[in-house]
Order: C-alpha cells, then structure tokens, then sequence
C-alpha cells in the first residue's frame, strides 16, 4: 500500500475559481431508466449465489442516457437490507504474486493490484511496484485464470515519462485500469505531483494505450483541492456504471487539515474519462468501530447494484487493516454490510495488514485481489467470498506465536445466536473469546461469570489435545462484535488455525 505524504503546509490548489469552491453535483448521474426491474431481481438475492441473477440484465447502447434519479421504492430498500445482511463463506487462496529477485523494479514491493478481463482467456494485473532503491513504477502482468501470473518485462508507467512530459513527479502508484469502448486501455494512476505552492500532493493522472503496455501520458484529470477534506487524491478506481450511462471513479481524498490525516471515500463522474466532475462523499469512517480510518478500494458494477471493497483501519494510526463491503444502488449513497470486516488477516503473510484491493464478480463468487503485508514486505494475494445462508470465516491459518505473546483475531461482527470455533494448533494453552463493551469502547477478556440475568458474556477453554481438533459451540444471547485470542503454554512457536461459522 503506498500512503500519501503529509506537510506541514497545509495550503493545497483550488480547482475552481475564488469563491466557487468545490462543486459537489449530488445526484447529477442522469439517469434515463427507472428502477423498474429491482422488484423482480434484487428480492432474488436472498437466495444464496442470487446476486449473480443480476448478470442476466441485458443492456443497450453504452452511450449516456440522461434521466433523472429513481425514486427511493420499498424494493429498493428491501434490497439494501438484503445485501448489507448477507452473509458470506470466505476462502483465503494465499500469495498469487510475490515480489521480484534482487534488481527487479518490484524486488520491495508488489502492491495495489487492480485485475481486468482483456477478451475471453486473458486476465490482467497492474500493479504498483517499488524497486531497492526505493523507485516507484507501475507494472503489468498476465494471467489465464488469475491465479498464476507472468510479470511484463519492464514497467508500462515510470516517473521519467511523467517527467519527460512537462510534470514534476517523483513516482506513481495505485493502478486502475478500463477498456473503453474503442479498445483502448485507460490508466489512471496517483503521482506525488509539485503543487503551485510549493508542496507534493497526490494528484490523478491518465494514461492511454492501444495494447495495454504502451502508454501515453494524457495529464492530470483529478487535481487535490486546498484547505479540504481532498487536500490529498489518491487510490483511483474507475468503473463503467451502465445503469446511469456514466464512468464512476471512486477515490480516496485525505483532510490533512487533521492529524492523523482523514481518507474518505469520494466519486467524480466523467462521459469520456477525461472530463471528471466531482460529485460527493461515498463513504467515511466510522468511530468506534473497525473502520476508524479508511484506507484502499476498489469497486465492481453488476446491474444497478455497486459493491465497493474498502480496508478499515484498527486501532488508529496503527496501519492494521482488514476487508469490508458497502453497496449501493445510485453509485453515491453506500451501505456497510452488517458482516463487515468479511476478509481478515487470516494468513501469516498477511498478518500485519490487508488492503488495497481489486473485485470481480465472477462465476458465483467475489473474486478479489489484495495486499498482503507480514512486518516485512507488501505482496499480492487473492481470496473468494461465497454468498451463503450463514458465515464461515477463516480466522488464523498457520499462524505463529510465541509464548509470552498473544494471538488476537480481527473483529467478527454480526448479530448471531450461535458461535461454533473450531481449533488447532500443535502446542496447548488458553483460547477465548473477547465481547465488545459498547459502552467503555474497549474488549473485555471476561470469561464465565453471569453478566445481567443468565447470558454469559465470555467463555475461556484450555486447549489441551495437542494437534487435535477442537469445536467450541457457545449458544449466548445475540452478540453484535467479538474476537478470538489464543496465548501458548511456555515452550516454543505454536502454530495455530481457526475458523467460525456463525448463525
């Protein structure tokens, strides 16, 4: 994941003249069709694998069909309360690309993986990469079913172009990538570009290429925005919305007005993707919860239906991160799901953070491309989330502690009835579980006494049976968020693997 750099100076440009400030077109994706079909296909995806009903939405021309916003229908808002409380299988797959042997422009980092379908066989990756020197590039490579993948030769976007162009950059970063209609590739990237007054500031650039290797720099089309809450712009990702006729980019903007700085979620909307008009805020942080900062994005378009991945930040300013989804049916207006966060640090290259993804609804399941970051290097991996009638979520898988230390899950959040934990690890010791105190706004290691009338609020076990199984089943009143820590016996590195389902 590539942050943004912070000044002191916080003065940043204005895109708009004196006095006109910066113009939010709420609202301004003028639509032509109603809502007509929601009825019919969202109360489908109750079902499990249902949103995939949406592929079978036929469309016409590409072209953009100005119309007004649909009404808010009681369908409508059935639908968001069924995507937001769907649940999910999780299937972490592990490490799909590493990083490159000792000389390579990614032997530090191979990072902000966004993955495209170029014709029927092929997959793409462009990625953000960063060499010994510390030399920032954005890099390509191919995949027949996005798995395995072939790395490009040499990187498809390097400062030097940027610089060779007439823009004072230092690097560029955080790939998104669209075919348009034409065939042609459109690279929109962040590059650190020197502002008017004197700063660097995160600025979005485009590219173009007729092969998806060769670019051409077009320029910036999305510049940060003085003393605001997009004093920084970064993280681009850019879709064809087709229910309103309109390219969406969804961004990140950082208020570095604040410290820590603040990254929301914005939109701007464009008819040929190089005229971007911003229109708003699509999602913000949340106090108090695991989301306190957001950091990368990505998002997919099926029907009227946007589901948008973001990495939630927890505690503050740790760079701890996990997975969640939002959804909306207008492309502004998105709603959390209830699950959230559906993908954990599960893995041990993960362990430290998971960010920064790319999304594709993709034969029943989301598909999805992520960073993965040990302590040590930041790589790529890929995992798939399964609609289901309950969650089953990888928790460890393989992980390492040493006795004194303590191995804590992410959050795991939903109203559920019942927990079924299933454990191992090749080492005895205590495992339990923490519940959220609403109220002090902290985890509480508490553990078989009755809290209010009967309800036990916590459960502690001695994991004994070494290399064997265990399956905790707590049935408890409706918990809303909890978390699973596990510490060792004195000894050495134990290894440990758990999952939940939860109904």
């Amino acid at each position: 994941m590539v942050f943004p750099r912070y000044s002191k100076n916080l003065n940043t440009l204005s895109l708009v003249t004196t006095g006109q400030g910066m113009r939010l077109a709420l609202h301004t994706f003028r639509l032509r069709r109603r809502a007509k079909i929601v009825a019919v296909l969202l109360p489908a995806i109750g079902l499990i694998g249902g949103l995939i009903a949406y592929a079978l939405v036929s469309y016409t021309s590409s072209a953009p069909r100005p119309a007004q916003y649909p009404w808010t229908t009681s369908e409508e808002i059935q639908a968001i309360e069924v995507l937001a409380s769907k649940h999910w299988v999780t299937k972490h797959y592990g490490l799909v690309l590493d990083t490159g042997r000792p000389g390579t422009y990614d032997e530090r980092t191979a990072s902000n993986p966004c993955v495209i379908r170029d014709g029927p066989y092929t997959y793409r990756m462009y990625y953000s990469a960063c060499d010994a020197q510390g030399r920032w590039t954005i890099a390509m490579a191919k995949s027949k079913d996005g798995l395995v993948w072939k790395k490009h030769p040499q990187p498809v976007i390097t400062p030097e172009m940027l610089q060779d162009a007439g823009y004072d950059v230092t690097g560029v970063w955080q790939p998104s990538v669209i075919i348009n209609e034409t065939g042609y590739y459109h690279l929109f990237f962040a590059a650190d570009l020197k502002q008017p007054w004197g700063v660097r500031r995160d600025t979005i650039f485009l590219a173009i290429s007729s092969d998806g290797e060769t670019f051409t720099i077009v320029g910036p089309v999305l510049y940060p925005i003085r003393a605001s809450m997009e004093g920084i712009v970064w993280q681009p990702y850019v879709i064809w919305y087709d229910w309103a006729g309109v390219w969406l980019m969804y961004y990140l903007g950082t208020d570095d007005r604040v410290s820590p700085g603040r990254p929301r979620v914005f939109v701007a909307q464009s008819y040929d993707l190089r005229n971007w008009e911003r229109v708003g805020m699509a999602l913000q942080h949340t106090e108090g919860e695991w989301d306190l900062r957001i950091f990368g994005l990505s998002a997919y378009a099926l029907g009227q239906m946007i589901t948008l991945c973001y990495s939630g930040e927890y505690p503050i300013k740790s760079y701890a991160m996990s997975l969640g989804l939002a959804f909306s049916l207008d492309g502004i207006t998105f709603y959390r799901s209830y699950r959230n966060p559906v993908l954990l640090k599960a893995m041990e290259g993960e362990k430290r953070r998971i960010s920064d993804s790319s999304i594709m609804w993709e034969g029943g399941k989301l598909r999805i491309w992520y960073d993965g970051f040990d302590g040590r290097k930041v790589r790529i991996f890929y995992a798939e989330l399964l609609p289901s009638d309950v969650d089953i979520r990888q928790v460890f898988i393989h992980r390492h502690v040493r006795w004194p230390n303590v191995l804590v899950s992410d959050w795991i959040n939903g109203r559920y009835d019942m927990i079924r934990i299933y454990f191992h690890a090749n080492w005895t010791g205590w495992v339990w579980i923490e519940i959220w105190d609403e109220e002090e706004q902290v985890y509480l290691e508490s553990w078989n006494y009755e809290y209010y009338e009967s309800f036990y609020v916590g459960y502690k076990y001695y994991y004994g049976r070494v290399c064997k199984p265990e399956i905790y089943t707590l049935e408890i009143a409706p918990l809303r968020t909890f978390r699973i820590v596990f510490v060792p016996d004195p000894g050495y590195v134990a290894e440990v693997s758990a999952w939940v389902v939860l109904s």
